[in-house]
């Protein structure tokens, strides 16, 4: 890596931890400059003010759940192992980005998000959404505005990373149960026999 591409991803890392720590809202670029061990001046070379870093940071880890996303999908299967699949995708990425996650899923970030971070955030809600469509379509999943029925998984979801990041120990069977208990929520109820 080049001593630019070495700093600039110092500064990225350096500020997932700080607005971590700190909140995004919080977090004073120096603090970012300090703890990256560079000047404020050389932050503000490669990213012109808060917001852009705060944009880069963003776009960074949001764009790398989509591409873990995409790797894992699985073509030709049914909506509940495509779910499936995208739910250990997703909490896999918790588990191995904790500081990510909780910078993209637990803060705010309406008051500084550009328009290339929304599109990259879109990507994402786009993925999920043709899923739940196309299951839709298939007789898979429920009815519904897939935006809503999305909202409850993904609430579910971030509650059980939020409880595993407070200490909850899930062993591989209580993913399963968790699993289960998400696609509960999407899953087309069966008519009683």
């Amino acid at each position: 890596m080049t001593r630019a591409g070495g700093t600039r991803a110092a500064l990225l890392e350096a500020a997932l931890a700080v607005f971590n720590e700190r909140t995004y809202g919080d977090t004073p670029v120096a603090m970012v400059a300090d703890r990256a061990g560079v000047s404020v001046g050389t932050l503000y070379r490669y990213f012109p003010s808060k917001e852009a870093l705060g944009n880069a940071v963003y776009r960074l880890w949001k764009q790398t759940l989509v591409e873990r996303l995409a790797a894992e999908h699985v073509a030709d299967a049914s909506s509940e192992n495509i779910f499936a699949a995208m739910f250990r995708t997703f909490i896999g990425f918790a588990a191995d980005h904790p500081e990510a996650f909780a910078f993209l899923e637990l803060q705010q970030h309406e008051s500084y998000i550009d328009v290339d971070s929304r599109d990259v955030s879109a990507s994402v809600d786009e993925l999920a959404v043709e899923f739940v469509r196309s299951g839709q379509k298939a007789g898979e999943i429920r009815a519904g505005d897939p935006h809503m029925l999305l909202a409850l998984v993904y609430g579910a979801m971030v509650g059980l990373v939020k409880a595993r990041r407070a200490g909850l120990r899930l062993g591989d069977d209580d993913l399963a149960v968790a699993l289960a208990g998400c696609w509960a929520l999407l899953d087309r109820p069966r008519p009683a026999e």
